[in-house]
């Protein structure tokens, strides 16, 4: 994948639109000025405007944005089944995901953790965001399997109550049930438009995760079908464990506008 033009377009994407993908600020007490309300009984005396209250001869108090953080943990679920795609590579749409959801959270000024297996780093800017898709991009994954293990000695570390947003393709059974108990768990999950149906017949390459064997496969339209099947069979099981758990999830395909889809899917959180 080309990671600085995909840092380039995630950027554009939030920082040319009215909004990103999450907005967090309330009316309250914080630093940003928001509105001029006419004096009541709940209201701070010491927050007058003199000025403004003279001119209208009446008392009005300043209003100012409150700085309602949360705190996001966004964690790679890596494995070599993410090293496959018509269009993409299933890993460039999770590193897509993950620029969109960090670039948004550094404008809201949210408090932003982004962890891979062992590698925990707190996100403070947008250098640190950047360095941490590019160190993704630049992992070898092919032959790599989730390590389950280390995914719930993760629960332990994450002390303050988060939003938790894991990455993966899910293509194994993934028990998450510890984290929804504590945090609000989202789940996306990065799919392939071949894993659809969306192509009649295809030639690729392709390796074994656990051989690292490569070899050459020629798909027609049943195979599509039956591959796709499979597919299906087993993301439905972690579905069902992940409605179970109150886990909210959303599949991104290589094809998507992955900000609209992402952008829609926030709206009212």
């Amino acid at each position: 994948m080309d990671i600085n033009r995909l840092i380039i377009k995630t950027k554009k994407d939030i920082f040319s639109k009215s909004s990103g993908i999450f907005s967090a600020k309330t009316a309250g007490e914080g630093y940003d000025f928001y509105e001029l309300k006419e004096y009541d009984l709940n209201s701070d005396a010491r927050k007058i405007d003199w000025l403004i209250s003279a001119k209208m001869q009446k008392p009005y108090v300043r209003v100012y944005q409150e700085e309602k953080l949360r705190n996001i943990v966004i964690i790679f679920l890596l494995s070599g089944s993410l090293f496959f795609g018509a269009k993409r590579l299933k890993l460039e749409t999770l590193v897509e995901i993950f620029l969109l959801l960090g670039f948004s959270a550094l404008k809201e000024r949210e408090k932003l953790t982004a962890i891979e297996k062992n590698n925990l780093k707190y996100i403070k800017n947008f250098f640190d965001l950047e360095d941490f898709a590019k160190n993704i991009d630049n992992k070898n994954i092919i032959g790599l399997k989730p390590d389950f293990k280390d995914i719930n000695e993760l629960f332990y570390k994450i002390r303050e109550k988060s939003l938790i947003v894991f990455l993966g393709d899910f293509l194994y059974e993934i028990d998450l049930s510890l984290f929804a108990k504590k945090h609000e768990v989202i789940a996306f999950v990065a799919r392939d438009s071949i894993e659809k149906g969306f192509y009649k017949d295809l030639e690729f390459e392709s390796v074994d995760n656990e051989s690292l064997k490569k070899s050459s496969l020629s798909l027609r339209g049943k195979d599509f079908k039956t591959y796709g099947k499979n597919i299906e069979k087993v993301l439905d099981k972690n579905y069902i464990n992940f409605r179970k758990n109150g886990i909210d999830f959303l599949e991104i395909f290589d094809i998507d506008d992955t900000f609209l889809k992402l952008n829609r899917f926030f709206i009212g959180r």
